[in-house]
């Protein structure tokens, strides 16, 4: 998930209903039917559009489906797992955990197996499975595939474990992504020193430079997110998020002009995306009176 201002969701890949549909192998008819149910729910201003979480979310409801759950099913089962799970998307994915079991069972962030009233339930076939999996998990590129899923999934914690693991790997990826996982948690200067460290090991790359201005920006660093941003913009000139991004830098710290300069430059590259109206109005701005 890459942040963007003003809201982590802007520069985040954005899925349609029939991309959804064709990346998890289900017919769109399903999908749409999760989406009437309010099992996935869209990005905020948008009817069509959806969040990289709903790719994760999409995959467990998938499984629920190929195992003959339908859409009232799984909205009933989710009703119970949020008693259990506060997050509702951990608690929706949690649910792939009933699969074969007689009554709702769901799988929490932190690994244990409970049932709605708060019952533990003693999970021999996890045990098995880790004693199995977890000692061939030994390259950093196989924990790194780990977090991808965890991410995906929306169990941050355990991606953020997973991505620490593969460090080792000199994967500038997986200092991104461990960068994006803390920004999602929250935690700023975390994923800002992941950001760095993704544009140390890899100077080119462009989406680690752009996130890292936003979030030196929300730490208050206003020189340093402007030098972030222009170095995105210097590798990828017609990177329209990074352009919108240093405008807001710019319009910060009163630099009207080149801020205007910037949304132009926004514009030229992304018309019509829902930051669009936003920027037109920023561009009414009247110039700064230096007087």
């Amino acid at each position: 998930m890459k942040p963007s201002s003003p809201e982590p969701e802007a520069t985040e890949r954005r899925f349609s209903p029939a991309e959804i549909a064709e990346l998890c192998g289900l017919p769109a008819a399903v999908v749409r039917r999760w989406i009437a149910q309010g099992l996935l729910v869209p990005r905020r201003g948008s009817v069509e559009e959806f969040p990289f979480r709903a790719l994760g979310l999409a995959r467990a409801l998938a499984d629920l489906w190929r195992a003959r759950w339908t859409a009232p099913r799984i909205f009933r089962a989710w009703q119970l797992a949020r008693t259990v799970v506060a997050d509702a998307d951990a608690a929706l994915t949690g649910l792939v955990a009933s699969i074969g079991q007689k009554r709702v069972t769901v799988r929490t962030p932190d690994g244990r197996l409970v049932e709605p009233g708060g019952q533990l339930l003693f999970d021999f076939g996890e045990v098995a499975r880790r004693a199995r999996i977890l000692p061939n998990l030994r390259s950093p590129d196989d924990w790194f595939q780990v977090g991808v899923d965890a991410e995906a999934a929306g169990r941050l914690e355990d991606a953020v474990r997973a991505y620490e693991r593969a460090l080792a790997s000199g994967n500038a990826e997986a200092h991104f992504n461990l960068g994006n996982c803390h920004y999602a948690l929250r935690r700023r200067p975390e994923a800002a020193a992941q950001f760095l460290a993704a544009t140390a090991m890899q100077p080119g790359y462009a989406e680690a430079w752009n996130n890292l201005g936003i979030v030196r920006g929300e730490l208050g660093d206003r020189d340093g997110s402007i030098e972030a941003l222009r170095a995105a913009l210097a590798l990828v000139p017609h990177y329209a998020d990074a352009h919108y991004n240093l405008a807001e830098a710019l319009a910060v710290i009163g630099d009207i002009d080149g801020a205007k300069r910037h949304w132009r430059a926004y514009l030229s590259f992304d018309p019509n995306s829902r930051w669009a109206d936003r920027v037109r109005r920023r561009l009414q701005m009247p110039p700064l009176d230096r007087n």
